[in-house]
Formats: structure tokens, sequence, C-alpha cells
């Protein structure tokens, strides 16, 4: 039996949990949160680990963190939103075991662990294609998108290797389609003092507040607006909506993702008649010559806030070589 230990690490949480690999199944055996703030660099972290879940990190198989930042060579990376610095590059002389990936790769491997086989399905066919691409994207501080592809070509192996690839899609200039929609990227133009707005500027929790400010006049922050206007039609959700649902069809497009599309979390999660509203599956199939195309991709959602924690024991997994069930 492998012992893995994974951590998600966010600007305010730490999540911190302990899974068992046995006969090719992915468990979890403890988990915990923690502050942020009280791992301000390496050494921190692995006495949390420790400390939290009783498990010395120098004697398990794999210790894979997630952090939302950049990351250099799987070993070295920064808390973007944050001082916290991971260097795990000295505890790699020996045997490569301590892994660094960005946050939203770790949202990519959640797709194949046990926590994307229990997500929900918001759109199309209940059967996706086992080998197809697949991808995730999340709003919430920012736009998070990646992809996942198989990268084992004997299928017959029983084994199921995937392949994260990042991005930064949510950077690029967002789409506006009308000249109302156009009013809206004036506005959030001028408000940040921006050249253009992307994608993470309008589908992320400041884009939420910026919109229905737009919108209302009413500046309020993005839980205020998540707790007034999106638990029933109004313009916000309406156009929130319609604005989520573009930058998933531009992303099922852009990856041709037949085996399916993973809505992480964050705000869908806390609002999910953001995704089930009748705006958001009109614009999201909206399209002149790939309707049927982007009908034929399931989409789903995970909506458990520990499923980067999953994702990065399932990426820990596949280092050790515990072969998982085929997804």
């Amino acid at each position: 039996m492998s012992v893995v230990l994974a951590a998600d690490i966010g600007g305010t949480n730490c999540r911190l949990g302990l899974f068992r690999l046995d006969n090719g199944l992915l468990q979890l055996d403890r988990m915990t949160w923690i502050e942020t703030g009280s791992v301000p660099h390496t050494e921190a972290l692995l006495a949390a680990f420790e400390r939290e879940l009783e498990q010395t990190p120098h004697e398990v198989d794999a210790v894979v963190v997630a952090i939302a930042g950049p990351v250099e060579d799987c070993s070295r990376g920064r808390l973007t939103n944050g001082g916290l610095n991971i260097d795990f590059a000295p505890l790699n002389t020996l045997r490569r075991r301590f892994f660094l990936i960005n946050d939203f790769m770790a949202q990519a491997y959640a797709v194949v662990s046990p926590e994307g086989e229990k997500a929900e399905l918001i759109a199309g066919p209940s059967v996706p294609e086992s080998d197809g691409m697949r991808a995730v994207i999340g709003a919430g501080t920012g736009l998070g998108q990646a992809s996942l592809m198989r990268i084992d070509a004997n299928y017959n192996l029983h084994t199921s290797q995937w392949l994260a690839i990042p991005s930064e899609n949510g950077h690029a200039a967002f789409p506006f389609t009308s000249d109302e929609e156009n009013e809206c990227n004036n506005f959030m133009r001028k408000e940040w003092g921006v050249p253009f707005v992307t994608g993470d500027m309008v589908v992320s929790g400041r884009g939420l507040a910026c919109l229905h400010q737009f919108l209302t006049g009413e500046k309020l922050t993005p839980p205020e607006v998540g707790r007034k206007a999106l638990g029933c039609e109004t313009r916000t959700l309406q156009w929130f909506s319609r604005f989520y649902a573009r930058a998933c069809r531009n992303w099922i497009l852009t990856t041709l993702c037949n085996g399916g599309l993973w809505i992480a979390g964050g705000i869908a999660a806390q609002n999910p008649m953001l995704v089930k509203c009748h705006e958001f599956k009109s614009e999201l199939y909206r399209h002149p010559q790939w309707e049927n195309y982007l009908r034929s991709v399931p989409l789903y959602m995970m909506s458990d806030d520990n499923s980067g924690l999953w994702g990065s024991a399932r990426f820990g997994q596949q280092q050790v070589g515990s072969a998982p069930r085929p997804n």
C-alpha cells in the first residue's frame, strides 16, 4: 500500500490530506484545513503535515502540493496572493518524491479522481468518450482553465495515465458580442485602467462585482452580489451566466474536449443557478456551425471545495506507479 500526502494551498486556506493507494484505489484517510498564513515557508508546510496528519513527509511515497501561483520545474513556486514560497528542489536529491504543481493542474487531475467521478452532470450526454480529451474551467478569484489528455498508448494495460496541460487562457481578451456588452466592456476598462478586459477580469469575483455595478449602479463586494443577485432571475445573474457560458463554450472549442468539460467549484458551486438557468445553456450552445458538437460534450460540475486536494493526490498516484482504475 502506497501513501501520498497532498495539499491544496490558496490565498486564505491550506487543505492537507493523507491518501492511501490500495489495489489502484485512491482513498482519503484524513484531511484538515489550516490558515495559509500559518505556513510561511517550506519547512513550516512540512511540519504542518506531520503535526496535523501525524505523518512524516520524508517517509511517504510522494508529497504533492498544489499552489495558486506560478511553478517552476515541478519543485519551486510562490503563492500569487500571499508571501509563501516553496522550494522542494533540495529535498529531491536521492529520489524524487516531492512535487509542486499549479492549483489548476490539480483541478485537472481531480477530473479523473473519485471527486470527478461523482461530479454532477449539468448538460450533454451522460456517457462521454472515455479516451477523449477532457478539460476543466473554474471561476473564483480569477478564471482558471486546463485540459487533460490520456498519454498511455495501450489502453489494454488497465492503467489510466493522464497528462494535465496548463493554460493561461484566462488572461486572453474576453469577447463581447453586442453594443450593450461593449458598453460594459468600456465601463470595465475605465474602472481598471486597462487597454482591454480579459476573461480573468470578467468571469471572476471582481468581474461579478464590476458587472453588477455597471447594471445597477450598486458597488458591492462579490459575496454581497452573490447573496443579493445570484439566487433569482436578475439581470446580473443573466449577464454573468451568459459570460460564464461563453467562456465554457470557447474552452470546449479550443480543447475539443469530447471527453467532457468539468466546472470546478468556486462561484458556480456557491451559486448553482449560474450554470443551471436558461441563459447559461442558451449561450453555451449558441454557435452558427458548431452547435451539434457543443451539445455532444458532457458538462459536469464539481462542487466539493476539496477537489484540488483530490487532484493533487491523483497526480501523486501516477508518480508512485500505483495503477488506478480506468476512468
